[in-house]
């Protein structure tokens, strides 16, 4: 079933009585400006690739059986709606509400969230894209059907029990099934409400699965919540003021300058060196890109990105970097020779440097509040030999605005 620009519906379906007719109801979300959201990776985009402690999503905590927004998908189904190749994720802003906690977000989720009841019972919520929906509307309804061991039902049965809802994307359709599968546990299952939209190409699927009674009191906050999900503006670069010319050595560093300019949802401020741009937020784990090109058109990359908890600690994060440039593992005993320590105003960073046959990679890295925020620079020798300085100098700069 073909969605017109961008469609949003809800179902409310039972095993007991699912061709039962279902009364109307439409529901009013406040209007958000919504631009196209911008193309999603090929997997090596992921600034995280081979990050240690990322659960997928069907092992976060507090997710139910399935909790995969594309779980019953087949590998040939997920090739074909895999997303559109790009510089990186789309970065969205949302609305939670304030008893929704966030979680881990797996390689598929742009949104993830844990919403908590009385007496241990979870609800999980998901957001993410896919190039397009696999099988269509009804396909999409009846695999999340079987998550919850209910049995398909036909494109009349979908029609007639359908309930439709008004939002800022326009009207359209959305899902609430009752079920619990086999074996599954009833204070982490039993419901799914989701909601399947089109826009320019892609689908956009949000789907709330766990505790029956929860999610059905949680259903008014899901749908007023995904009425807020738009791509996200990143804030305008502030101009800043020239750095002096470093010469080609690490020993010569460029002097810091106060913090000034930022991105992404302000939680941090920073100095960009005169000569380097600062793009717009690349990936729903990535929060800031800045980038320099030489004149013959060499060019060095930093991506800013942060994740919840230690992501692995030191040894696997650096070893994973060393594999990047392919340099071998190091041991406990050989890690703590390679760490050098840097401070950025209260905060003190550990960085790394490393350079394989034709990259060098520098990163540092450090901890604030439940986040480990991460600094990874890359590029061809030679350049980040010659931009290491204005690099370090960034790091000095850097603040972050928000308590820990």
């Amino acid at each position: 079933m073909k969605l017109p620009h961008l469609l949003l519906g809800c179902l409310v379906l039972s095993a007991a009585a699912c061709k039962q007719d279902r009364e109307i109801k439409v529901y009013h979300v406040a209007k958000e400006t919504s631009p196209s959201p911008a193309a999603e990776p090929t997997p090596a985009a992921d600034p995280h690739a081979g990050m240690p402690g990322m659960a997928p999503a069907a092992t976060m905590p507090g997710a139910a059986g399935g909790a995969d927004p594309h779980a019953g998908l087949t590998p040939d189904q997920l090739a074909a709606a895999s997303p559109p190749s790009g510089p990186g994720l789309p970065q969205f802003s949302d609305t939670p509400p304030a008893h929704w906690k966030k979680q881990t977000l797996s390689s598929m989720r742009l949104a993830s969230y844990l919403v908590q009841g009385d007496g241990g019972v979870t609800v999980d919520v998901s957001f993410s894209i896919l190039r397009q929906a696999p099988g269509g509307t009804l396909a999409n309804v009846n695999r999340w059907r079987d998550q919850l061991g209910q049995p398909p039902i036909a494109d009349a049965a979908l029609k007639q029990a359908s309930q439709t809802i008004k939002t800022s994307f326009g009207e359209g359709l959305a899902v609430d099934i009752e079920g619990l599968p086999s074996g599954a546990d009833a204070a982490k299952d039993g419901r799914l409400i989701g909601a399947i939209a089109d826009n320019n190409g892609s689908t956009w699927f949000f789907k709330m699965r766990g505790n029956s009674a929860l999610a059905a009191s949680e259903k008014d906050n899901f749908i007023k919540w995904l009425g807020t999900v738009q791509p996200a503006v990143p804030s305008p670069a502030v101009p800043s003021p020239a750095v002096p010319s470093p010469a080609a050595t690490d020993a010569a560093p460029a002097p810091a300058a106060p913090a000034a300019a930022g991105a992404g949802d302000g939680s941090l401020t920073w100095q960009v060196p005169a000569g380097w741009t600062l793009a717009p937020a690349a990936g729903s784990m990535r929060y800031a890109t800045l980038s320099v090109v030489a004149a013959d058109g060499t060019k060095c990359e930093l991506v800013v990105s942060h994740f919840p908890g230690a992501v692995g600690g030191d040894l696997e994060n650096v070893n994973r970097w060393r594999q990047q440039v392919s340099l071998p593992a190091v041991d406990p005993a050989g890690l703590a020779p390679l760490i050098t320590k840097l401070t950025a105003g209260p905060k003190t960073l550990s960085l790394i440097d490393v350079t394989g046959s034709q990259t060098r990679l520098v990163a540092g890295w450090t901890r604030h509040g439940a986040d480990t925020w991460f600094f990874k620079f890359t590029g061809p020798d030679t350049m980040v030999t010659a931009e290491k300085a204005r690099f370090t100098a960034f790091l000095e700069s850097v603040r972050f605005t928000k308590p820990e």
